[in-house]
């Protein structure tokens, strides 16, 4: 759609509407909460509908202008937070720094965030390390993902901290509460390191998982079967698709055992079974581990003979994702 005068004022602009009187009566007071937009009027319709005028001639002049405009909840501050932006990518770090000060006084949560990168950074400032964790730690009050996720690194690579991997641990699965791709690859890695702990390698797939889906390019080449499209016409089993989960399941495991374990485990590996979906799509999740772990051969010849495997066991139309 194209974000034109119509487009932003389709939009449904968060208000407030405040109640006084004046000398006269009742009077209206309308704010909007994007924008330092604000009408009055004895009436309270009339009040609102002239703050609407004044929404759109205000939309209306910042389009002419080619100045970009907040989607709705995103703040009175979103064009001081651009200002910032614009000035920090020109390097005019001076600037960037003195607005977002500004702005964490009005606790701004993505203004200490960024204020902690220029101090972790040594970006316009000296190198602070104590500084940057303490605006990481305001920010983070707020669930910032950014804050969160530079805590996590700070834990976990020991600067201006001492090493605590459970602080870091804690800090990356915030960060992925909010969808951090980066903090999904860093816990990822971090438990996929010992692959005999069966827990952690279930939630270290999970984010590897996620991180791949959103993009992640290093993620994408550690977890096989991402780039492989549903066939979407094929003879389905029907035999195999009408048992019940736990049924299908024990197939499952009874292929594995004796067709792909024996194998692998001639070569120092194994594998495990991390899980089983079967809706809407039958989807299978297995983790490489031992000597198999890592290896290159796995996420292509090795790939191939277990979908080989599972499309004689039920049919070609099924998810196989292998770590």
């Amino acid at each position: 759609m194209n974000k034109d005068l119509e487009y932003y004022l389709s939009l449904k602009y968060p208000f407030e509407c405040y109640c006084g009187e004046n000398e006269v009566g009742d009077a209206y007071l309308v704010e909007f909460y994007d924008f330092d937009i604000k009408a009055s009027s004895e009436d309270y319709d009339e009040a609102v509908e002239i703050a609407h005028e004044y929404l759109a001639e205000h939309i209306k002049r910042q389009l002419e202008l080619n100045q970009a405009i907040p989607n709705p909840g995103e703040g009175v501050r979103f064009m001081r937070h651009r200002e910032a932006l614009s000035a920090y990518k020109q390097k005019d770090f001076a600037t960037a720094k003195a607005i977002w000060e500004e702005e964490s006084k009005l606790k701004n949560d993505q203004a200490m965030a960024n204020l902690g990168l220029m101090y972790l950074k040594g970006e316009g400032v000296e190198k602070n390390f104590t500084k940057a964790r303490e605006y990481f730690e305001e920010s983070s009050k707020y669930d910032n993902d950014s804050a969160n996720f530079n805590l996590a690194l700070m834990y976990q690579s020991k600067i201006g901290v001492e090493e605590d991997m459970p602080k870091a641990k804690a800090y990356f699965r915030r960060a992925i509460a909010k969808n951090h791709t980066q903090a999904a690859f860093r816990l990822a890695l971090v438990l996929l390191q010992d692959r005999s702990l069966v827990e952690e390698v279930k939630e270290g797939f999970a984010c590897m998982l996620k991180a791949a889906q959103n993009g992640h390019a290093m993620a994408n080449i550690q977890l096989a079967g991402l780039d492989k499209p549903l066939v979407e016409e094929c003879e389905l089993n029907r035999s195999f698709r009408a048992k019940s989960l736990e049924e299908q399941l024990n197939l499952i495991n009874d292929a594995l055992e004796r067709f792909i374990r024996p194998i692998l485990i001639k070569d120092g590996g194994n594998i495990l079974l991390i899980d089983y979906l079967n809706e809407p799509e039958i989807e299978v999740r297995l983790a490489y581990q031992g000597a198999c772990a890592g290896c290159s051969m796995a996420s292509t010849g090795t790939y191939e003979m277990i979908r080989n495997t599972l499309e004689q066991l039920i049919d070609a139309r099924v998810r196989l994702y292998i770590l």
